[in-house]
């Protein structure tokens, strides 16, 4: 219960700087930041990562400072579909034209698409190790950098210090490529 509250604490405080961002972005003072002042901004791409989902992703970067990201995908193949889908919310701490340096909250679930085993049905022999994932559902909070290599995509590199459901912590890379549109 303790780590639920810590996490909703921090989501609250993402939405409060998304609030001071909106209030930055309605001052007019962006300078060198126009990129991400004049306009919402859209992206699809590709993500890989072991806290906020891995797959297909899709972005959105309103006027100002705050962004969302979902990813998500699955593959078939042995006994079932391995998944995995996730959020993030991003706050840039700083930019020049489409690079930036932002922090992020995330969070994600995966599955390695094992079914339920019981000895019962024969899915699953007494005394072998279980295949199902220990920790499916994933949090935590990171830092990362995006460069504009090209104009329209952007390749994403980050750090998440990850909390796994069954009680690990990590700090662990994610990685993204994505084409940006208005």
């Amino acid at each position: 219960m303790k780590s639920h509250f810590s996490f909703i604490t921090i989501i609250g405080m993402v939405l409060l700087l998304a609030e001071v961002q909106h209030a930055y972005a309605q001052d007019g003072t962006a300078g060198d930041r126009e990129y991400y002042m004049q306009k919402a901004h859209w992206g699809v791409g590709a993500q890989a990562g072991l806290l906020s989902g891995m797959g297909v992703g899709v972005r959105y970067h309103p006027l100002g400072r705050f962004g969302l990201q979902l990813a998500g995908g699955g593959i078939s193949g042995g006994e079932g579909l391995a998944a995995a889908v996730g959020i993030e919310g991003q706050f840039d701490f700083d930019w020049r034209d489409r690079s930036r340096f932002f922090g992020f909250v995330g969070m994600g679930y995966y599955t390695n698409g094992e079914a339920e085993l019981t000895v019962a049905d024969g899915t699953w022999e007494q005394g072998k190790e279980d295949p199902r994932l220990k920790s499916p559902f994933r949090a935590g909070l990171g830092l990362g950098y995006e460069w504009d290599i090209s104009n329209t995509l952007i390749f994403t590199a980050s750090v998440a210090f990850t909390y796994f459901s069954e009680g690990t912590f990590l700090p662990l890379p994610q990685v993204g490529l994505y084409y940006l549109f208005d």
